[in-house]
Parts: C-alpha cells; structure tokens; sequence
C-alpha cells in the first residue's frame, strides 16, 4: 500500500496534520453530519472529473475529496470565530444543523453494559429457549450462573432479554 500523500495534499489542499484534526471532528458528529460530508464530497468528485474531462477515480483522489469535504465544513462551522467570517443565511441554517445534529448524536450515545452485550451475543438464544420451557427469570439466571458462570440477577436479566428483544423486533430481525 504505498499511496502518493503528495497527491493528497495537492488536491485537498490540506496538510496530514490538518487532515487529522478534522477527521476528528467529523467523528464526534451525527449520522446526519456524515452524510452531509458524504454528499458534499459526491458533489466535489462531480465537479474535479467535469473539469478534468471525466478520470478514473484512484484512492489518493477520493480519500482527496473526501478530505475537501470535511475541510470546507469545518472552515464553515468556524467562520463565526474568525475575524470578517461572515455566513449567508443559507450557510447559516446549514451550521445550525450541524451543531443540532451534534447534540442529538451526544443524546443517542449510550454505553451498553458488558453484561448486556453478553446477554446479547451469548445467551439471548438459550434464554428463548429456556423461556419456551417455561422456566422463570429466577431459574434462568440459576441456570447462566451454574452452567456457564456468568451471575445476573433475574431482575436485571427480565429487563435486558426485553430490551433486547424488542430491539429485534424494532430491527425486523
């Protein structure tokens, strides 16, 4: 993999550092926010092949692009802080969603808890079955803590099975 950084940098206009710190920022956005990155470098890709008479997109071009993209929306999102940074309305509305879409993605960010992730990937099965021969959530969380090792309370363990179950449905799964 020996991709040509020179390249990179020539079309994005963007050092790696910087390229570095914006991807960082790009992280901590919502699902919203990436997809406007995403959009915005279909948009940049567009208009580099009408002006180069339609190339063939290598790696160092789209990753160029892609890096463009979220430059530009950094560069809009700080233009308030910088000296003479003046927004049009429409540039205006669009930061305003950017820093909304970040709230929310804050909001929908939970940690799920290792006990439910194992709940989820190792037992969920068993304990449909369990609960298909009508044992009681006492008796299932008994049968984790002999057979397997893993102590839950029953309580907690009704509480995640429904969770997850409905989430499944929820997923169509």
């Amino acid at each position: 993999m020996n991709y040509d950084i020179a390249i990179i940098d020539r079309l994005s206009g963007t050092t790696e550092g910087q390229r570095a710190t914006n991807f960082r920022w790009l992280a901590q956005q919502g699902e919203q926010t990436k997809v406007e990155a995403i959009k915005l470098q279909t948009d940049l890709i567009r208009q580099q092949r009408q002006q180069q008479g339609g190339h063939t997109m290598s790696p160092e071009f789209g990753y160029a692009m892609h890096a463009l993209a979220v430059q530009k929306m950094v560069w809009l999102e700080t233009a308030q802080k910088r000296k003479g940074g003046r927004l049009s309305e429409e540039e205006f509305a669009k930061v305003q969603e950017i820093r909304i879409d970040r709230i929310l993605a804050k909001k929908r960010r939970n940690k799920s808890s290792p006990k439910k992730d194992i709940i989820r990937v190792r037992f969920y099965h068993l304990i449909v079955k369990l609960r298909e021969k009508e044992l009681s959530w006492r008796e299932i969380a008994d049968y984790l803590g002999t057979h397997h090792k893993i102590k839950l309370a029953h309580s907690y363990l009704r509480e995640s099975f429904n969770e997850l179950t409905a989430e499944r449905q929820k997923a169509g799964v």
